[in-house]
């Protein structure tokens, strides 16, 4: 069975491709301690903005669900949240994803990762794949969304929908150069967790960045994946966090082909198909 092509395009020419030549991006992620929402605002307002201020990343990653309160959308205590984070975005010209939060919208709770880029909210992405004991409280999301953020297109895949492959695949086949993953995962499951990040960002040759919380039993452990061809194939390389901060510098100029390469080399049997 042949592969069909995407409307309007050849496999190597992705939605997108114009806007991501950009070269170098700074990306960091920030193991933010489980916190109430009180103490969220003293951590955004005494270490997260500081620390912006002083590295200007482009990207900043927070954890999934490390504020441990709930919102209902439109109301005074989110608001304060997105507000803050609004304002560092505008501020500092990077793009921010606070994480995920629990949210209240339309009658059901979902765990829901906002994305802010110049200074304003461009959209949510809903975690999909539940884990175990989350199906009793939280709905599920029904999209893979793409968002545009300091020039990049990226999709941000929470915690556990990183752990299957055609989110990543759906992902890269609507634009996205780069995977964000905010994560909340117990000690114990690292080295578990660190073969999803770099499985999926090896097999599909896109970035990963993929930040846990720093507090007690999960301990930290984030890691980005940064891709590098070689002679006869491609390395991957693994950046970890130091001091619940993980920083690093990130070519998407020079990904961007090993991306595209990799869609093209899907013969289209064990494919998602066209859509």
């Amino acid at each position: 069975m042949g592969r069909k092509k995407p409307p309007g395009g050849s496999f190597c020419t992705l939605p997108g491709s114009e806007a991501l030549s950009q070269g170098e991006i700074k990306i960091a992620g920030m193991e933010m301690t489980l916190s109430s929402h009180d103490e969220a605002v003293d951590l955004i307002r005494h270490r997260i903005s500081p620390f912006i201020a002083k590295e200007k990343p482009d990207f900043v990653v927070l954890p999934e669900k490390w504020i441990l309160q709930r919102y209902r959308e439109n109301t005074d205590p989110l608001n304060e949240i997105m507000d803050m984070f609004c304002d560092i975005s505008g501020k500092y010209d990077c793009t921010i994803v606070p994480g995920s939060l629990g949210i209240s919208r339309n009658g059901k709770l979902y765990n829901s990762a906002p994305v802010i880029s110049e200074g304003k909210i461009a959209g949510w992405s809903d975690k999909i794949s539940l884990y175990r004991m989350e199906k009793n409280e939280f709905s599920s999301g029904d999209q893979i969304e793409v968002f545009n953020g300091s020039g990049i297109r990226f999709s941000v895949a929470v915690c556990y929908d990183l752990d299957f492959p055609y989110y990543t695949k759906v992902a890269i086949r609507k634009g996205a150069r780069l995977l964000i993953n905010p994560s909340l995962i117990h000690e114990r499951f690292h080295e578990m967790w660190h073969i999803y990040v770099t499985g999926r960002s090896l097999e599909s040759r896109i970035p990963v960045i993929s930040v846990n919380s720093a507090s007690p039993p999960l301990n930290g452990g984030s890691v980005g994946t940064i891709l590098e061809e070689e002679e006869g194939g491609v390395m991957i390389r693994k950046v970890r966090a130091s001091g619940s901060v993980l920083s690093y510098a990130l070519d998407i100029e020079k990904t961007i082909p090993l991306i595209e390469k990799r869609m093209d080399e899907d013969p289209g049997i064990y494919s998602i198909g066209s859509e």
